[in-house]
């Protein structure tokens, strides 16, 4: 037996020493300025991202990996694996998840394929791949990583703050905080992911008071012992991150961190300065 191998997406931000540790595959998806189309994470880093939105008069689009792009990483990995699961940024804002699915069934891939939308992004989609790398080290068989993937898919939650709507907006992402629109002067949209789709939460006249509403959403949503994991996600600023980790370190028992900074193809829809967390919901 030769194992099962695990794939996600570059939306997943998960730092290179973790992917390299446990041999996690990363599919890159695509930003676009204008006509210029670079692979996140290896043809434009973070950085000169961040400075291009601010400078560049081409508002940037993204795109998901084609199936041939698929193809190419499913069969990269295929010789080292019995079986691949694939795990992909929720369905409800990208087509990384059906371009994975189409590649999964090609009769070019030489091993079974088990591809998982995540209903979630960022490090919540992170934790979910580096939870079945883990799991697939440990000699833990396929349906069982599936099951218990299903089980932290359905109680995954996210909660951001970002400093406008301007670019979920312009990227077409805006969903329901449409409603946002138009009545947010000076105050700060407080957003969260439900079931892979990005609804409203609240305003908040301020970053700290922004902050103090994530916190009580998190003490809302999950169970009142400890929580079993929390993910840090952030665009630019880290300082107002760590704050937010800080505060929910003085709340609750995290079992574990992790972090993740917010890359090119999901800052092009929440912008600089964009902050929250990933954790799970009580158990129902």
């Amino acid at each position: 037996m030769v194992g099962t191998r695990i794939v996600t997406d570059s939306t997943a931000g998960l730092p290179a020493d973790l992917v390299q540790e446990l041999n996690i595959t990363v599919v890159p998806l695509i930003v676009r300025f204008g006509s210029e189309a670079l692979h996140e994470g290896t043809e434009i880093t973070n950085a000169e991202f961040y400075h291009r939105l601010t400078v560049d008069p081409d508002h940037p689009s993204t795109s998901q990996p084609s199936p041939g792009e698929f193809i190419t990483a499913y069969q990269s990995i295929a010789d080292d694996a019995d079986d691949i699961i694939s795990i992909h940024i929720t369905s409800e804002l990208s087509g990384t998840f059906d371009s994975a699915t189409s590649a999964g069934a090609s009769d070019e891939v030489a091993v079974p394929v088990h591809v998982v939308d995540s209903r979630s992004a960022s490090i919540g989609l992170g934790f979910l791949a580096v939870l079945a790398a883990e799991r697939a080290r440990d000699g833990v068989s396929v349906p069982e990583i599936l099951q218990e993937l299903d089980a932290w898919i359905q109680r995954g939650r996210i909660c951001f703050l970002l400093d406008t709507l301007e670019f979920l907006h312009r990227g077409g992402r805006i969903g329901a905080a449409q409603a946002f629109l138009g009545s947010l002067l000076r105050v700060k949209p407080v957003l969260h992911v439900v079931n892979g789709v990005i609804e409203p939460l609240d305003r908040a006249r301020s970053p700290r008071k922004a902050i103090d509403r994530i916190v009580r959403y998190i003490r809302e949503e999950a169970d009142d012992g400890p929580l079993p994991y929390a993910g840090l996600l952030f665009s630019t600023d880290r300082e107002m991150a760590d704050r937010l980790r800080e505060r929910i370190d003085a709340e609750f028992e995290v079992g574990r961190w992790f972090v993740a900074e917010i890359g090119a193809v999901i800052g092009a829809h929440v912008g600089p300065s964009a902050i929250g967390v990933a954790f799970p919901a009580r158990e129902t």
